[in-house]
C-alpha cells in the first residue's frame, strides 16, 4: 500500500484524543501512531508509540519508526476544572502552541487541531478568546496546513461527570432535528465522530477543502464520518 503516514496525537486520554488513537489504529493509511501523554493510554498495538511527559514534549531520544506528518492536538479545559483563568490559558493557549510548535520542530506537515464553535481573540468570553489566541499564534507557524476543528456541544462519556453539560446536551438532542441553516453549526455531535472526522482529514490526500488554514464545523464533521 502507497502513501501510508505516520500520526503523532496530543491529548491522548481524553475524549476525543483516545477516539482518534483507537480510529487510527484500524485505519490500513496509517503506518504508525505516537499517542503523546501524561499517563498511559490503556490501548496495545504493535502500529502504537506510547509518548509520557509532564509537559507534553516529544522526546528528543529514541528510535522512531516512521516520522509523523500529521499532527493531532486534542487538549483543553474548562474555567471549573481549571480553577483560574490564568490557568485556563496556560493550558488552552500556552500548553497547545507549545505542543504544536515542538511537532513543528520534529516534521510535522498538516497539524489538526481541536478548537471549539466562536472562537474569537476579539471575543467577551474568556474561554472563547483563549481558543482564538491560540488559533492566531498557530498560524504563525510554517506548518503546509493547519486546520481547526469547531464542533457543536460535545456527546461523549467523559471520566468525569458535568451536570451542567449533561443538561445542556438533553436540551440540544431534543432541539436538534430543527437546527439547520446556520444553527446547524450548533448540533450536538458525538466526540467519536469528531476524532473519526480528524483521521479522514489525516488520510485524506485531496480533501474538499484546499485551504492553507480551514476550520471544519459540525454539518463538514458529520459530512466526513458519514
Amino acid at each position: 500500500m502507497t502513501n501510508r503516514l505516520s500520526i503523532v496525537i496530543a491529548g491522548a486520554t481524553g475524549l476525543i484524543g483516545k477516539s482518534a488513537v483507537e480510529i487510527a489504529l484500524d485505519n490500513e493509511s496509517v503506518e504508525h501512531i505516537y499517542s503523546l501523554s501524561r499517563r498511559p493510554i490503556t490501548i496495545e498495538h504493535r502500529k502504537l508509540t506510547q509518548w509520557l511527559s509532564p509537559d507534553l514534549s516529544i522526546p528528543s531520544e529514541g528510535a522512531v519508526p516512521s516520522l509523523p506528518i500529521i499532527g493531532v492536538i486534542a487538549l483543553g479545559t474548562t474555567l471549573k476544572k481549571a480553577g483560574s483563568k490564568e490557568k485556563l490559558r496556560a493550558i488552552d493557549v500556552d500548553l497547545v502552541v507549545n505542543v504544536a510548535k515542538d511537532m513543528h520542530k520534529f516534521g510535522v506537515k498538516h497539524i489538526i487541531v481541536v478548537s471549539c464553535l466562536g472562537a474569537s481573540v476579539s471575543s467577551r468570553s474568556h474561554y472563547l478568546r483563549c481558543k482564538g489566541e491560540m488559533e492566531a499564534e498557530l498560524q504563525q507557524f510554517e506548518f503546509e496546513k493547519v486546520t481547526f476543528m469547531h464542533p457543536g456541544s460535545l456527546v461523549g462519556s467523559r471520566e468525569e461527570t458535568r451536570k451542567d453539560e449533561k443538561v445542556l446536551q438533553c436540551v440540544l438532542n431534543m432541539v436538534s432535528p430543527l437546527m439547520i441553516g446556520v444553527l446547524a453549526d450548533f448540533k450536538p455531535v458525538k466526540a467519536h465522530d469528531v476524532a473519526d472526522a480528524i483521521i479522514q482529514l489525516a488520510t485524506q490526500q485531496n480533501n474538499c477543502i484546499n485551504k492553507r488554514v480551514e476550520h471544519i464545523r459540525t454539518p463538514q464533521i458529520l459530512n466526513l464520518c458519514s
